[in-house]
């Protein structure tokens, strides 16, 4: 009988025991429940909005066909399980850490630490939610990996321009869905150096200088002109050329007005800063180059990962029974 129940312990220890509260394995790197849901907590904060207030928004909106919750969690764990890919990649590449690139970590792990309220509170904060310092410290380090990794690559397969353009061409339609671009007019209800709202008399002639600057684009008139003289925009001067943003980066009223016309076209919104005449104007190469050099440098990444032969497993029940 005591031999019977050291098998069975010894074998619920090497099988689903063991892995009841991992999420995903990466090489020798385990991905805890705890940690999944730390990732999926922050996702969730970046895609948070007016539709998705309550764990029930989540369950039952909707990201672009597809429920909300299950955008998230798609997101967290490509972000773990690249966290700890560039761990392994590193380990398999044996890359080291100068003096330089570990300060850096111990700085980020500190930013981390005071940004949870020093020491004891970071410590409280880890035991509330089921994580362990040493996996802050994989993040922190993933970082410095990711960028050693990249240069390696980088040298072995410099990305040249000509690449770059073919990329933009074939992945615009991509590129026009992530990211907008649009440049407007700012006619402002708020006193910038205090953030209060101007007087009733002049928040109606900022409406009604509004509505007549959107007559005369709409009779004709050249936009960027009418910009250059009438926005109070403070942005204006470093962004002529309209503004490039993704979801969640500009006021909400702003980004829904965007998503309301088409490239080329002209609308008008108020936000708590004021009345915002808008172009919508479509995704060019320079506004996205950068983008494009990181998407290409990711998938060669991606590839090195393939090269050291990092075997990963995922624990799908257990993701789906996640919230």
């Amino acid at each position: 009988m005591k031999k019977l129940l050291v098998m069975i312990i010894s074998l619920c220890l090497l099988t689903s025991c063991a892995n009841t509260d991992t999420v995903a394995t990466v090489g020798k790197t385990k991905i805890t429940k705890g940690e999944f849901e730390f990732y999926l907590s922050s996702i969730k904060n970046q895609l948070s909005g007016t539709e998705l207030q309550t764990d029930e928004d989540w369950q039952t909106q909707e990201i672009e066909g597809e429920k909300a919750i299950e955008v998230a969690k798609r997101r967290a764990l490509e972000i773990a399980v690249n966290n700890a890919e560039y761990i392994e990649v590193a380990k398999a590449e044996g890359m080291s850490l100068n003096d330089t690139e570990k300060q850096r970590i111990k700085d980020t792990k500190q930013q981390v630490i005071t940004g949870y309220g020093g020491e004891k509170a970071y410590k409280e904060f880890l035991k509330k939610n089921n994580i362990t310092d040493s996996f802050i410290q994989l993040m922190c380090e993933s970082t410095v990996y990711y960028e050693k990794i990249a240069d390696k690559v980088r040298e072995e397969n410099p990305i040249t321009e000509p690449e770059m353009r073919e990329y933009f061409e074939t992945e615009k339609g991509v590129f026009d869905s992530e990211y907008k671009k649009a440049k407007h007019i700012l006619i402002l209800t708020q006193d910038t150096q205090t953030g209060k709202s101007l007087s009733e008399e002049e928040i109606k002639e900022a409406e009604e200088l509004s509505n007549s600057l959107l007559e005369r684009i709409n009779a004709g008139e050249d936009f960027d002109g009418l910009m250059r003289e009438y926005s109070q925009d403070p942005g204006l001067t470093t962004n002529p050329g309209g503004y490039v943003f993704t979801e969640g980066e500009m006021v909400s009223e702003f980004e829904q007005a965007v998503d309301s016309i088409s490239f080329g076209e002209v609308t008008i919104c108020k936000s708590s800063y004021g009345y915002h005449i808008i172009k919508r104007l479509p995704i060019e190469y320079e506004d996205v180059k950068d983008k494009i050099e990181d998407a290409i440098l990711k998938e060669r990444v991606s590839a090195k990962v393939k090269e050291c032969n990092i075997t990963e497993t995922t624990n799908d029940k257990l993701i789906k029974s996640i919230k």
